[in-house]
């Protein structure tokens, strides 16, 4: 039996999403179709503007037969490790073919660039651009994504199937900007508009303010001084926009910022991060017949949890940091809710 998988973040579920989804099924034919889902928190360290739980729903109604976790600690990470946990939580579905989309129909240079960054060392707290040029490596966002696809895959035994985008759709970029300009999308009745770093600033910057600068250094992805920045912007900038701009170099990007502001909200030492530095692990979202069949089929022994309590002691901590933090700024349900069981309707 053939199970393929996406690793994706439906940041948030648009059209090009469900058309690669579609592509998949009707070019591969997968027995069953297995997504890892970021979850509250995206790779860039912005909030869901949806819910773990609709994300869920509309990926199983788009084709997926299962939707499994990445916990947003293994989320908010730089291209390399992100692709790496994603990988190993879909290994651990026995998941044997990678599908991604790709900005790129050139399958040779994205081997060819894949092979390059096998010859580096990437850095957990460093952005995807740095790690990339090291190397002189100027593909685009998505691509990025897909060239660390490659490596892993490749690593872990996994078939590969890059997918063609079709870029007449919108990104999941364009329309969250577009929503928090004020423009209306398509099913924007779904959206969390709570969920925006203007809302978390007030609480980073009184923590960035009030707390010693060596718990800061004591948190994940908190390295190459990155705090001294961070502390000098918070004092200078009340409102996040403003705090953001100025605390971006060549050093600290966007991303890198956003990442690791979040993990000084949520708390994560770097010591329990180095002793959990793998995400063998399904942790179940939602799934329609065909996914549960293929999780009875798993070997005996593999680590499925379907409850809070079902995961290790340390991740139960994290998910319920993660979950309590979104849950400041959206009607949601503290803790985990109960999987979610769809059978399409005809």
């Amino acid at each position: 039996m053939l199970a393929a998988g996406v690793i994706a973040e439906f940041n948030p579920m648009h059209n090009g999403h469900r058309y690669l989804l579609k592509t998949i099924h009707q070019q591969v034919h997968p027995d069953v179709l297995v997504v890892v889902l970021s979850t509250w928190f995206s790779s860039r360290g912005l909030p869901s503007l949806e819910t773990v739980e609709t994300k869920t729903r509309l990926a199983l109604e788009a084709g997926a037969d299962l939707v499994i976790a990445l916990p947003s600690v293994y989320t908010m990470q730089s291209a390399d490790y992100f692709a790496l946990y994603a990988i190993e939580a879909l290994k651990t579905a026995q998941v044997s073919l990678l599908c991604f989309g790709s900005e790129t129909a050139d399958f040779a240079m994205l081997e060819q660039s894949a092979a390059k960054l096998d010859e580096m060392k990437p850095v957990p707290a460093t952005s995807q651009a740095r790690n990339a040029s090291a190397y002189n490596l100027t593909p685009g966002p998505n691509d990025i994504l897909a060239i660390q696809y490659l490596r892993y895959a490749k690593e872990f035994g996994m078939e590969v199937r890059p997918i063609l985008r079709d870029q007449s759709l919108k990104s999941a970029t364009q329309t969250r900007k577009d929503f928090f300009a004020g423009t209306s999308q398509e099913e924007d009745h779904l959206f969390e508009a709570g969920q925006r770093w203007e809302n978390y600033y007030p609480y980073l910057r009184y923590m960035l303010l009030e707390s010693d600068p060596e718990l800061l250094r004591s948190f994940f992805l908190v390295e190459e001084g990155i705090e001294n920045r961070l502390i000098k912007m918070a004092k200078q900038h009340k409102d996040w926009n403003s705090f953001l701009a100025h605390a971006i170099t060549k050093t600290y990007t966007r991303a890198r910022i956003q990442r690791t502001c979040m993990m000084i909200l949520m708390q994560i030492p770097k010591t329990e991060m180095k002793n959990h530095a793998s995400f063998f692990q399904i942790q179940v979202l939602g799934s329609n017949l065909k996914g549960r069949t293929w999780l009875k089929s798993l070997p005996a022994g593999t680590p499925i949890a379907s409850k809070l309590n079902q995961l290790p002691e340390y991740l139960q901590v994290w998910e319920t940091k993660a979950n309590s933090l979104y849950g400041l700024f959206s009607d949601i349900k503290p803790g985990w809710k109960v999987v979610i069981e769809y059978e399409k309707t005809k």
